[in-house]
């Protein structure tokens, strides 16, 4: 099998669902289905999610007998009375896999018929294990919590007149990518703002924050997984909501520019301006003045949509390198289609395969390639390698100060630029 079958064959809803509840610290998950299943489910999680997630899991491993007798309906109650009793646990989730929906099992009908003698309550995900895409998980995890926690109103709640706002991040789960370091430079460039971070849908959060997550002034969704939520919040809550994270100098203008205007706060007359500025044009100078000169800087680019327009205005306004190919690793909206194109962006490839993948590459020679590890195993002869999307195998995060948004993390990208270049020319 390919190297690259984590990226370029799918993934499965269970573990978007695994990885949205192991951000919250004091949610309990109840995998209802054979231990095989359970099995499978867990050693393709990542390791950060089972770190998290280890003591918060439970399985109801059915056996033949229990599949043929009663659907493991006895060890799904008992189990449940089990979590319960445990004090860290507000909220329990059973997820049931297909071989419990094959035989019919209604955990919902088991969930209230215990409900009423345990302290927590119940939510539950039906036959969730194997259908592809674990962005489909994600996106069901995220709206059946908010759903759940944030009913129905009518009320519609306006922005303060003076004051702190508040914002919820809606998208970041436990395996999002360098989300420490991103995080730190969100809440900064928010608090420029006069905007807080009330809570990080689902990034070290808890229940309780979910409750307040209605009371917030904005809602900022870092991927698409997030928009449905974000629509049912502004529906119900009038909470108004962005889409998509600033990248680059002139990209996180532009987005702190609509941040503001979103919750009616004045924009500066002279607009935003980088408080982490530098002389990108002078250190081109010094890597292209003495000996090396890499005449064609063309760059190959590989993440999600949500990313896409960001990082491609980066490549070719702020470093101002022709951006030859985009692979979009999940299916985009048009209107992020139509944004790429106006950009000049003329080779998109929406989820291609690893072979298709491989021949763009091998056509146009990156010398700069964004993206993950694995597609770098497609082209390890590309110099310049920066890694922006998951899995990042290849690389330690020890230190949570180089992130990739707003103007520290245009600051910090591109010093990996300049110290990536650099080395090659000393080869």
């Amino acid at each position: 099998m390919s190297r690259l079958s984590s990226v370029f064959l799918p993934t499965n809803e269970y573990l978007g669902i695994l990885w949205t509840l192991a951000g919250i610290k004091d949610v309990a998950v109840i995998n209802h289905g054979t231990a095989g299943c359970n099995f499978y489910e867990l050693v393709t999680a990542s390791k950060r999610t089972r770190e998290l997630i280890y003591n918060r899991f439970a399985s109801t491993s059915l056996e033949q007998e229990d599949i043929a007798l009663s659907g493991g309906e006895e060890k799904l109650r008992a189990i449940i009375k089990e979590i319960a009793i445990k004090d860290h646990v507000s909220l329990i989730v059973i997820v049931s896999n297909p071989v419990a929906s094959l035989i019919g099992v209604d955990v919902e009908a088991i969930a209230r018929e215990v409900a009423p003698n345990i302290k927590q309550p119940i939510l539950s995900f039906n036959n969730k294990a194997w259908k592809e895409d674990a962005e489909n998980g994600v996106e069901e995890a995220l709206f059946s919590l908010i759903r759940f926690y944030c009913r129905e109103s009518s009320e519609q709640k306006a922005c303060p007149v003076g004051g702190t706002l508040k914002a919820n991040i809606i998208g970041p789960t436990v395996e999002t990518f360098n989300w420490s370091a991103d995080e730190q430079e969100l809440r900064r460039l928010l608090g420029l703002i006069g905007i807080d971070v009330n809570t990080v849908l689902t990034y070290e959060t808890m229940t309780e924050k979910l409750k307040t997550i209605a009371n917030a002034d904005i809602n900022i969704v870092s991927r698409a997984v997030g928009l449905k939520t974000a629509r049912y919040l502004e529906e119900h809550f009038g909470i108004p909501y962005i889409y998509g994270l600033p990248y680059g100098e002139k990209g996180t203008k532009e987005w702190m520019k609509q941040v503001a205007e979103a919750v009616k706060k004045e924009v500066p007359a002279n607009g935003f301006v980088n408080d982490r500025s530098f002389s990108f044009h002078h250190y081109i100078e010094m890597i292209s003045g003495g000996e090396f000169f890499q005449r064609k800087w063309t760059v190959a680019l590989s993440c999600p949509p949500a990313m896409a327009k960001g990082f491609a205005q980066l490549v070719q306004e702020d470093w101002g390198f022709p951006l030859e190919a985009i692979r979009l690793t999940s299916t985009p909206k048009d209107s992020e289609l139509e944004e790429l194109e106006a950009l000049g962006v003329k080779r998109v490839f929406v989820t291609p395969d690893e072979l298709e993948w491989k021949s763009v590459l091998k056509e146009i020679k990156p010398f700069i390639l964004m993206g993950s590890a694995e597609d770098t195993t497609l082209v390890k002869e590309a110099p310049v390698q920066l890694r922006i999307t998951p899995p990042a195998y290849d690389r330690f995060t020890i230190y949570d100060g180089n992130p990739l948004v707003g103007w520290a993390g245009y600051q910090s990208l591109t010093q990996e630029l300049f110290n990536q270049i650099s080395r090659y020319a000393l080869r």
